[in-house]
């Protein structure tokens, strides 16, 4: 369930004239969560890139070089 849409529906619902906006709790925690998990996945993945620098092994990752013409 995409719960950044059911937040979109909920705002795009609501008038211009209107003096406040109600999100659905729900959704929007839902959302919250999914971003807290992948900002934990993202941190997993630097310390991992992080470990693998430190370690010392010698292999750097680095861009292809372009030939020049």
């Amino acid at each position: 369930m995409n719960f950044l849409l059911l937040i979109l529906l909920d705002i795009s619902a609501h008038t211009d004239d209107a003096s406040h906006l109600t999100i659905a709790r729900k959704p929007l925690e839902a959302l919250i969560s999914d971003w807290l998990r992948q900002g934990e996945e993202i941190r997993s993945l630097r310390a991992l890139v992080a470990g693998h620098h430190s370690s010392g092994s010698g292999s750097k990752l680095s861009a292809p070089s372009e030939e020049s013409h």
